[in-house]
């Protein structure tokens, strides 16, 4: 279970959890008075609402930070997970990869297919990037039909086991639609850039020379 999903839920829990304690210890302990069946009523009705309360949380911050077609992270949060992801590398002596992934002949599909089914070969794409990547590794929907990555701890070996990966994994769907490929662009820092937008934008000319090779 990924308790960052449910963490307005968790908390809205324990804060009523330990209000009921408190009131169970001054009611009971401290003034003396005897058990009554209102108090598990109440104490149940406390934690419904909060557990509502919490939902409520859970799915606003959900929606804040993903992207609801594909269920990848969008552009502010990945910006901003950046920054934070970046500090580590810089402590830890590490590399950070920023990978760029272009959909070619895109619009092939949905003009021919219809734009339901371009939909769902972008929930599918997604779906296989999210599973073939590290769990540390971030995967964002960075605009129309191209995804982005973080990848924290860049191996040696990066782009020749990883890339390699991806496109492995990418050409499994690109069976049902022959006339679609993805051209890969990335960068890494601190070596390439040490800013955000140099970083995407070293990954976007490495993409488009791969995608006009």
């Amino acid at each position: 279970m990924n308790f960052l999903k449910f963490s307005g839920r968790i908390i809205a829990i324990g804060v009523v959890g330990l209000f009921n304690v408190i009131r169970y210890f001054y009611y009971h302990q401290y003034l003396g008075i005897p058990f009554t069946l209102d108090f598990f009523i109440l104490t149940a009705f406390f934690l419904t609402v909060a557990w509502w309360g919490g939902k409520q949380f859970d799915r606003v911050k959900y929606f804040s930070e993903k992207d609801p077609l594909t269920n990848t992270f969008n552009r502010r949060t990945i910006e901003r997970s950046f920054q934070k992801i970046a500090k580590t590398c810089d402590k830890k002596g590490q590399k950070l990869g920023v990978i760029l992934l272009d959909l070619n002949d895109f619009k092939v599909v949905n003009d021919t297919y219809g734009h339901h089914k371009g939909d769902e070969l972008l929930t599918e794409i997604a779906s296989r990037l999210n599973k073939s990547v590290n769990n540390n590794d971030l995967v964002a929907r960075w605009g129309g039909d191209e995804f982005l990555i973080l990848v924290p701890n860049c191996k040696d070996r990066f782009r020749v086991e990883y890339i390699n990966n991806l496109n492995q994994t990418l050409e499994e769907e690109f069976e049902h639609f022959p006339t679609i490929r993805a051209s890969i662009g990335f960068a890494f820092y601190p070596d390439d850039e040490q800013s955000f937008q140099g970083l995407i934008q070293k990954a976007d000319e490495a993409m488009y020379k791969n995608k006009r090779g």
